[in-house]
């Protein structure tokens, strides 16, 4: 006699082995890889209220949990089986011009069950420089278009006037138009796997196996945080260059440690810059979790390692970009900066955390086949275009 399964087990089984084989096929698919950063194509698994429950890789976690919320406000009651939602707004929960995302709902019994997301850096789309990538550009316009949340596929049909809108502001509409269609068909891949789901256990029992998989990691991240000494420490991160400004920036965090939760608070960080080096609270408090996933290794990772990690940035400095700042390089050279602050801190408070070096890889600048041009000076980053040498045989 076969019995069933529990819910819980089959549920987190599920979601990690869509995910294990999602991400994989995306990668597969992408027609512009040697163009972008590989470590930025994600694909993740929410609940109909937007909570994460499942992504790969983990480092994207703070960031598709924003961009699923800022979707889940716009249309969770407004949104119909087979519609697919698209948007690369650094101000709608995102982090620059180049990662698309696109959610599609998930529907069992004309509920709304959950969500599939996939985000991608589409090779370019628009703005002064190839890729989006531009030290000098002052507003968001310079770095590209910025599309909020709105609809590609409105009840499976293509809303064409929304991808010619993305292919006429690029300089490779080609592959955009490529990518953009790979992302879709992971999407069904991960719709129609947890559809089966979702259906065999009835909406009301998956949406149970869901909450319980976000409490139970809660629990044990929680754990593990009452582990820490109680305190208050704090975490400086090395300076950052920004070409249009003499002054470098700097990411201050005082972290407190108070038994049922820790508290980042990233008062005394540098002011908005004018280059685009301002990051968006969604890609700092994605960066400002990184060194605690070192204590979670074997957690599931989803919404719940954000239940008892409060992380406090105020709105005078750096770390929150409004409209219209440039935030080009934020998932880089500032997300590493507040990777190395929260990592200072911590390594008071818990002494065997990998070093800053190790946890800063997720947000570590990728190796670019284009050129990002600089100010020149000693300790900018980007290189200045050389002169060609004069040939002196020129003419003869």
């Amino acid at each position: 006699m076969a019995y069933p399964l529990d819910p819980y087990k089959e549920t987190s089984a599920t979601i990690g082995a869509t995910l294990g084989r999602a991400r994989p096929a995306l990668l597969r698919r992408l027609s512009s890889l040697a163009l972008i950063d590989r470590r930025h194509v994600t694909v993740a698994l929410a609940t109909a209220d937007g909570r994460v429950v499942g992504v790969d890789p983990a480092a994207r976690l703070g960031i598709v949990r924003a961009v699923a919320r800022a979707v889940c406000n716009t249309f969770c009651d407004n949104v119909a089986e087979g519609d697919i939602i698209l948007t690369n707004d650094p101000f709608s929960g995102g982090t620059h011009i180049q990662d698309m995302t696109l959610l599609r709902p998930l529907f069992v019994a004309e509920q709304l069950a959950g969500w599939a997301l996939v985000q991608t850096p589409l090779p370019d789309l628009g703005g002064m420089a190839l890729g989006g990538y531009y030290p000098f550009a002052l507003e968001i316009w310079a770095e590209g278009i910025r599309v909020t949340p709105a609809r590609l596929y409105r009840q499976g049909v293509l809303q064409r006037d929304a991808l010619t809108m993305l292919t006429l502001n690029s300089r490779l509409p080609h592959l955009v138009e490529r990518d953009v269609q790979s992302m879709v068909e992971i999407l069904e891949l991960a719709n129609t796997t947890v559809a089966d789901l979702a259906t065999r256990q009835t909406p009301a029992v998956y949406a149970q196996a869901l909450d319980q998989i976000i409490a139970d990691t809660a629990v044990q991240a929680q754990a593990t945080l009452s582990e820490l000494p109680r305190g208050e420490w704090q975490g400086k991160s090395a300076s950052i260059h920004c070409c249009l400004e003499e002054a470098n920036l700097q990411v201050t965090v005082r972290l407190t440690v108070s038994g049922e939760a820790v508290k980042l608070d990233f008062s005394g960080s540098s002011p908005a810059a004018k280059g685009f080096v301002n990051t968006t609270t969604a890609t700092a408090q994605a960066a400002a979790a990184i060194p605690f996933f070192s204590l979670w290794p074997a957690l599931p990772v989803n919404d719940g390692m954000f239940q008892h990690l409060h992380i406090a940035i105020p709105d005078n400095t750096f770390l929150h970009a409004k409209l219209p700042m440039s935030v080009g390089w934020s998932p880089y050279q500032p997300s590493q900066a507040v990777v190395q602050a929260v990592a200072a801190a911590l390594s008071q408070a818990h002494r065997t955390l990998p070093s800053a070096k190790q946890l800063a890889a997720p947000v570590t600048s990728p190796p670019l086949p284009f050129t990002v041009t600089g100010c020149g000076r000693p300790d900018c980053p980007f290189p200045i275009p050389q002169s060609p040498t004069p040939n002196p045989h020129e003419g003869e």
